[in-house]
């Protein structure tokens, strides 16, 4: 079959065939400019990236000890009231006021080595970390969760557990070593108590409500953690679980910092 196009209007269509190939080529040229832009600037960002991770480094090596767990967290916050201000915007769930914890001792910790570099390195030693507290100051009964806060304090040296949250924070990155404790007293209660760091759980302790046969019964657990500044580490209760506690202080939380690395 020949062709119904005159010579002209081959030649056209020819043309815009090639003009528009151009253009493709054009573009195609134009991206790959773009990629290598990017590949070279994501290759800067990487180095920058890397650099600024190894003075972060060096600076929390040279800070060794420094104490800033929840002193710098109540610096941020101000008092009691920004944390229920807190809880109040995340209730429902405990994770995001567990990383918002995180994040504010972080930054707080980057904008004191920066303001003062030397005070941060003459605080105190590393070796003093440790805490132990009992769930009731005063009187018995059983509480509820979901975040048990130990309010009887028999040791806080460093003041990096904080009573008023029931969190304690990591001052410095090393291996620490938590235990908790659990009594139930109560024929309708059953207890179920998770250590949790960063809001999620690590170990267990639990048991049933108790029986006309065994009206009381406790449970225990601990574990070895390495943990990073600034993070988190409490005792919460699961979702209708009690605990008991009374004047001979049977629901106790404890930890202390083993070696820092």
């Amino acid at each position: 079959m020949q062709s119904s196009l005159t010579p002209l209007q081959t030649t056209t269509s020819t043309t815009c065939q090639l003009v528009s190939n151009s253009d493709v080529w054009v573009e195609l040229r134009s991206l790959r400019d773009m990629v290598v832009e990017q590949k070279v600037e994501l290759r800067h960002l990487t180095n920058r990236v890397t650099a600024a991770e190894s003075i972060v480094e060096a600076l929390e090596i040279a800070n060794t000890g420094t104490p800033w767990g929840l002193r710098m967290f109540v610096t941020i916050s101000g008092h009691e009231a920004a944390l229920q201000e807190l809880q109040n915007s995340n209730k429902g769930t405990r994770l995001p006021l567990c990383v918002v914890f995180r994040a504010r001792v972080q930054e707080e910790r980057r904008h004191e080595v920066i303001q003062n570099p030397l005070c941060c390195s003459l605080n105190h030693s590393v070796g003093k970390v440790a805490f132990s507290a009992s769930l009731l100051a005063s009187g018995e009964g059983n509480t509820v969760g979901p975040t048990l806060v130990y309010k009887n304090i028999f040791t806080n040296i460093g003041n990096h557990y904080n009573p008023t949250t029931g969190y304690f924070t990591a001052p410095v990155r090393g291996a620490y070593y938590f235990r908790f404790t659990g009594h139930v007293a109560h024929l309708s209660s059953y207890m179920a108590m998770s250590l949790e760091k960063n809001g999620h759980c690590v170990v267990m302790a639990a048991d049933r409500h108790g029986t006309p046969e065994d009206r009381e019964d406790g449970a225990t657990n601990g574990v070895a953690l390495q943990l990073e500044v600034g993070d988190v580490v409490s005792v919460q209760l699961k979702p209708g679980a009690a605990v008991w506690d009374d004047q001979y202080h049977r629901t106790t939380f404890s930890g202390f910092l083993l070696f820092p690395l």
